[in-house]
């Protein structure tokens, strides 16, 4: 797509956060798109929640039309094949919501933060939910970096505590030099990777999932073959029915985890 045509286009980028939250400011600050939209998938962590409310902050100052919201999270980490399967349900609804109820024609996702489990799942949903693009960020100078951002960690810590949004508007500014320094590293410092991915058609999917939920005897034997072997099917004796998993994973893809 023309790049013209998309700077009139609404974008969301979703991105899971962690302890490092430039990876979402220089990410959004290096993508060669306007982007209208962020969402944050953040777990209740004290200093995950203080990344957040900098990311807002740093993005405030410098792209003010962009909309931040903060999609939190029922768990600190995937522990579990059931937790996996409601971070899915989360992002997906997360996804469907940007589409639908905000208008965004492009959605990005940014998996260079948060837990690393989270953002191999993501990845892979994406390309099931047919996502616009998945990136990750490298960081050329990882350790001056990380020395640099703990050096901020304490200012992080007092503006997230601070009683109103003035009093956080405040210590903002009053360290801006050097929030800016950490959150808009200098393009050279890092590379932003496309991350490759095979959408799928959603008219193959659609069908996929109405054979297996009614009629998994009309799959074709490799499409049988591939979904017994991941257990979304199983089999006893002829009959194919769909796992405990499998009814889960796909409520997930149909909206409804």
């Amino acid at each position: 797509m023309p790049r013209s045509a998309r700077q009139n286009m609404k974008t969301a980028v979703i991105a899971p956060i962690g302890t490092s939250p430039p990876v979402i400011t220089a990410g959004i600050d290096s993508l060669d798109e306007r982007v209208t939209d962020l969402v944050l998938l953040a777990t209740q962590d004290e200093q995950v929640l203080a990344g957040c409310e900098i990311v807002k902050l740093g993005l405030g100052s410098r792209y003010p039309h962009i909309r931040v919201h903060i999609e939190l999270l029922p768990f600190d980490d995937i522990s579990s094949d059931d937790e996996n399967l409601r971070f899915m349900a989360i992002a997906a609804r997360v996804i469907k919501k940007e589409r639908e109820e905000f208008g965004c024609k492009r959605i990005l996702l940014n998996v260079a933060g948060g837990r690393k489990n989270m953002c191999i799942t993501l990845a892979l949903l994406g390309q099931l939910l047919n996502v616009d693009g998945v990136y990750h960020i490298v960081n050329h100078e990882v350790k001056l970096f990380n020395q640099h951002l703990e050096h901020l960690r304490p200012t992080m810590m007092r503006l997230f505590r601070a009683e109103d949004e003035q009093q956080r508007l405040d210590l903002y500014n009053e360290n801006r030099e050097k929030f800016d320094y950490v959150l808009f590293p200098s393009r050279n410092k890092y590379d932003l990777i496309r991350i490759p991915t095979l959408p799928y058609p959603v008219s193959y999917i659609s069908s996929l999932l109405s054979r297996v939920v009614f009629d998994p005897y009309t799959l074709n034997g490799e499409d049988c073959s591939l979904l017994l072997h991941h257990g979304i099917l199983e089999r006893q004796g002829n009959n194919l029915y769909i796992s405990d998993y499998g009814a889960k994973f796909l409520d997930v893809l149909v909206g409804k985890g």
